[in-house]
């Protein structure tokens, strides 16, 4: 018989494991991201030329086309969402309509931003190539700007409140202007 000394164990601490796990973490996500978009590119190669040629020629429309869908298909969702939920606050039941709604706007605003996104990754993508002067691949273009993107928005403010909402509002906007607009290359 134990007297005195507890059964249970307490882990101690281990802050390099979480630090290496982070790491781990990042390196997955940066690489399964990549992959994703590259595939995205590979799939969608006549709506990824489309974004491309959109953002090179016309990115002032691009930007206003993407902080117009934000506000308006973002705005609509956060609507919907709070009229599906101001009925818990209530203690009554859950609306299902706006529920529904905000989730079927939620989602259109995901799909443009993602059928955008591979178009504007391998726009900087030929900015990157541009730079270094050796020919590249489309694929490996949409790589090689993915791979820059996302470590750009690993920087602390800059590239959290700058990089990352920026290509997020090309993407939109190049994937509204490629998808849903009458926009034709020259």
């Amino acid at each position: 018989m134990m007297t005195g000394a507890s059964p249970v164990l307490v882990p101690r601490e281990d802050p390099v494991g979480k630090i290496l796990f982070a790491v781990v973490v990042m390196i997955f996500g940066l690489v399964f991201f990549v992959a994703l978009m590259t595939l995205f590119a590979a799939v969608f190669k006549g709506q990824t030329e489309r974004c491309r040629t959109i953002l090179r020629e016309t990115p002032y429309r691009v930007l206003t086309v993407g902080l117009v869908g934000t506000g308006v298909l973002g705005g609509l969702g956060y609507f919907f969402c709070q009229r599906a939920f101001i009925h818990r606050l209530l203690e009554t039941e859950i609306v299902i309509g706006p529920l529904v709604a905000s989730i079927v706007v939620t989602v259109i605003l995901a799909a443009l931003t993602l059928m955008g996104a591979p178009g504007t990754f391998t726009a900087v993508g030929d900015r990157l190539q541009a730079l270094h002067g050796r020919e590249l691949s489309g694929l490996a273009r949409t790589s090689l700007g993915t791979t820059v993107a996302v470590m750009s928005g690993w920087f602390p403010v800059i590239g959290w409140l700058f990089v990352v909402p920026s290509l997020v509002l090309f993407a939109l906007g190049s994937g509204v202007l490629a998808t849903v607009g009458k926009f034709r290359p020259a």
